[in-house]
């Protein structure tokens, strides 16, 4: 299915407005920090979107390779990163988390905003991680994040609308979210206007297919990928344990020789 195209994209920075992606990024180097041998140095972002983590991790001193399937997206982070230094500005690569070449290898790689849920069949989220694996220096640290099987189950998506009052009119998302007990995903139907002077300007419609995960398949998946588990907590946490209120577990693994 297509998603992220360029309506939905030019919108999605709006949408996200409240997300603290500097807290995040401090989140992912405190995970560095605890489980990388040395501090690293190049940071593989897979799943980029519009550059809100590999901007900020940038403007921290890190070299950036940001990589992500929609254009749509990567045209709004290259326009967002225009703010850095030309010593400091990220690499961005248009591909499929499954098979992207990237061209070299990295000391440490991130996934994040459930990212990898968009693999949705177990082969998919095999060839992703495995490309992933691929690219990574032998004892690098890889974080994601995943919706949380359980909490999902317990709590269940709830349909919702949402109105943003912005500065080129008002932005209106619904969203109906279907689950698939059985496949282990969530189809998330958005519906997206943008209304200026009482009147219409744009109006897209998206299907999001997402997976969730269970820990201990999640461990296995990591393990045929080439990956340890080192740490599975409840997100934005190192160290909390997930629990039935956890939509998001966070996962630190470290790429095995």
């Amino acid at each position: 299915m297509s998603v992220f195209n360029a309506l939905y994209a030019e919108q999605y920075d709006q949408l996200y407005a409240e997300k603290d992606y500097a807290a995040e990024c401090d989140l992912v180097q405190a995970a560095f920090a605890r489980h990388a041998l040395h501090p690293p140095r190049r940071l593989l972002d897979v799943g980029c979107g519009t550059g809100g983590h590999a901007i900020e991790l940038a403007r921290r001193g890190l070299a950036l390779t940001g990589v992500d399937l929609s254009a749509a997206m990567l045209a709004h982070a290259r326009d967002k990163a225009a703010v850095l230094p030309a010593d400091r500005q990220p690499n961005w690569h248009c591909g499929d988390a499954r098979d992207f070449d990237a061209g070299q290898t990295f000391d440490a790689a991130i996934m994040m905003f459930a990212v990898v849920g968009y693999l949705t069949r177990n082969e998919d989220v095999l060839a992703g991680l495995r490309n992933i694996r691929r690219h990574l220096q032998p004892g690098a640290v890889f974080v994601c994040d995943f919706w949380y099987g359980p909490a999902v189950l317990m709590q269940r998506p709830t349909d919702r609308v949402r109105v943003l009052e912005t500065a080129h009119g008002q932005v209106i998302r619904s969203t109906q979210t279907r689950l698939d007990v059985v496949s282990h995903t969530a189809d998330v139907n958005f519906r997206l206007w943008h209304i200026a002077q009482g009147g219409l300007v744009s109006e897209t419609a998206e299907t999001h297919r997402l997976r969730y995960f269970f820990p201990q398949e999640f461990a296995l998946l990591l393990s045929q990928a080439g990956f340890s588990l080192q740490g599975l907590s409840a997100f934005p946490s190192l160290d909390e344990p997930l629990g039935e209120g956890s939509w998001n577990a966070l996962v630190v693994a470290k790429a095995e020789p």
